[in-house]
């Protein structure tokens, strides 16, 4: 083997490190079940998803105060790059829309279909 010759590649990882966006998606209750489409959604736009449904489910089933649920989420907002929010709204996605607009972190609305294989942009905010 030549002194020129690179060392073999240990693992895959080890090439990507390159910093991207984190992304808050935001999404009720309701279209919950689709977080992990919605994950993938911004994972293929470059995105790394920040998904509060992916750690623990609704609310940690009660394990813990909802009040610390909601104050780790708004800590996971507070250290994102953007917001994308999904579907209609709650009273929630509201809250985190608000703190956003407030902060000056960017929002990005999209749609959804009821199986999360159409995922689009809105080119307007809702009303």
């Amino acid at each position: 083997m030549s002194a020129e010759a690179e060392a073999p590649q240990a693992h895959p990882a080890e090439v990507l490190f390159d910093r991207r966006p984190l992304v808050f998606t935001a999404h009720a209750a309701e279209s919950a079940y689709l977080r992990e489409r919605i994950c993938a959604f911004v994972l293929d736009r470059g995105g790394v998803p920040v998904n509060p449904w992916m750690l623990g489910g609704y609310f940690l089933y009660g394990l813990v105060d909802k009040d610390l649920v909601r104050a780790a989420n708004n800590n996971l907002l507070m250290r994102s790059d953007e917001l994308w929010v999904f579907g209609p709204t709650s009273d929630g996605v509201d809250v985190e829309v608000a703190w956003a607009e407030a902060n000056a972190v960017p929002v990005r609305w999209f749609e959804l279909d009821h199986y999360g294989e159409a995922i689009t942009e809105r080119e307007d905010q809702p009303a």
